[in-house]
């Protein structure tokens, strides 16, 4: 278990469905899809499996939805490989396998798109989109960068359509985002009135950089983006597939990868923010999906889109196995070891006390928590003789870095040279320290 997963079920989708309601302490809570965890654990209990569930399903989902969407743009064949690259995508199979509300995001995006009302649609199919769109706000705010997207691109067909009202459905429109917003203000009220406004109006994870800092962060953080969309792919394999997404480019009548271009440059450029690559993972259908219609464009052929799109499946998910990518990715914190240990640690009693940070420390507390077992993690106190130092060193963590993390562990110069190895693992090591107690 990664630590934003185990940190979600632990401090929210364990506790209640009420409480992922209405305690928004930390962006971790992604409020829907925390409380689908709190359903699927009541019902299975808390093992990773079902803890991931909902995140999974979401992902599973996109199989048809981006076929569907490809359909809607490209035609069948084009379809067909766009499901066949998201089915295989290495970065949506990791967080397909990751208790994060992104897959379910990048699903609703995907759901907007096929669903998407014509200028002179009815009311009925402006406020399912308005619904749906709100749904997926109430997952993750960030659904503001696809649903800027989605917006902008039926404000563009509106504007390009020649046999119908524009006037009117520039004004359907504009209702649905009004309507979409009451319902965002409306789903997150509990939380605003329980934990405060400024839980989202002053998060400290996604704050305006400075324009020089700002400058030299963006690209550097959009280049390796694009790079974990291919890591699976050889290099030529990686060049060969940008050339087909900029010959989809052409083929883009509905200039969706456009708008997004707008939207985020825009949107960038006014806060500075620099996202998290994973914010991003909605876009990874459509990448997909361009390079599709560029592969159709080029080959421009009949009856050979899915003997291809099994191939090009089954060869690129075989290339996931094979690399170990999504294992071994540290995107939302890792600790493989974290269960090990747990079990290695399971004897402890009064007078012991596990030293740990992270990424180690959240996912420990969940499979002591999955174990029965009581894991006393926390600063030690004087009475404690046995102090058991859980070291990360995949990530190049010492034994000095964790013992300084704790305010009140400040041990005396040259004590820990006396802690001794308890165990080895593969990515961690845990020493002890015994301490003499008056």
């Amino acid at each position: 278990m990664r630590y934003d997963e185990a940190a979600t079920w632990l401090f929210f989708s364990s506790k209640s469905v009420l409480y992922s309601l209405v305690s928004y302490t930390l962006p971790n809570n992604h409020v829907l899809h925390s409380i689908l965890v709190s359903i699927s654990t009541f019902v299975f209990g808390n093992h990773p499996w079902a803890i991931r569930l909902p995140a999974f399903l979401a992902g599973v989902a996109m199989i048809p939805l981006s076929y569907a969407a490809g359909k809607r743009f490209y035609g069948e064949d084009a379809a067909l490989l766009t499901a066949a690259f998201v089915a295989s995508s290495s970065v949506l199979v990791e967080f397909s396998t990751n208790a994060r509300g992104y897959t379910i995001v990048a699903a609703i995006f995907l759901a907007l798109i096929v669903l998407a009302p014509s200028p002179d649609a009815e009311p009925r199919a402006w406020r399912r989109f308005a619904v749906l769109s709100a749904i997926g706000f109430f997952t993750i705010p960030t659904m503001l960068f696809p649903f800027g997207v989605v917006v902008g691109w039926l404000a563009l067909s509106i504007v390009r359509a020649r046999n119908s009202d524009r006037a009117a459905a520039a004004k359907r429109l504009a209702r649905t985002v009004l309507l979409t917003i009451g319902l965002v203000v409306l789903a997150y009220l509990p939380a605003l009135l329980w934990t405060g406004p400024h839980a989202f109006f002053a998060n400290r994870y996604i704050v305006s950089q400075p324009w020089g800092s700002w400058v030299r962060a963006i690209g550097p953080s959009l280049g390796s983006t694009w790079i974990s969309w291919n890591r699976d792919l050889t290099i030529a394999g990686a060049a060969a597939f940008l050339l087909f997404f900029v010959m989809g480019l052409g083929r883009d009548k509905a200039r969706l990868v456009l708008v997004a271009v707008v939207w985020f440059s825009a949107l960038l450029i006014v806060e500075r923010w620099v996202p998290f690559r994973r914010v991003w993972t909605f876009l990874i259908p459509i990448y997909w999906m361009t390079v599709a219609a560029g592969i159709v464009f080029v080959v421009r052929r009949q009856r050979w889109a899915a003997p291809l799109a099994i191939a090009l499946c089954l060869a690129i998910g075989g290339s996931v196995l094979a690399s170990g990518s999504v294992l071994r990715s540290q995107e939302t914190g890792y600790f493989p070891d974290a269960e090990r240990v747990v079990v290695s640690l399971r004897a402890l009693g009064t007078g012991d006390k596990v030293l740990a940070y992270n990424p180690a420390q959240v996912p420990l507390q969940y499979y002591a928590r999955l174990h029965h077992e009581t894991l006393p993690i926390g600063s030690p106190s004087r009475t404690d003789r046995r102090i058991f130092i859980v070291v990360d060193s995949a990530i190049g963590q010492t034994l000095g870095q964790v013992a300084l993390r704790f305010a009140r562990a400040r041990f005396p110069e040259g004590v820990l040279a006396h802690a001794t190895l308890y165990k080895r693992f593969a990515h961690a090591a845990v020493y002890v320290l015994v301490r003499k107690v008056s």
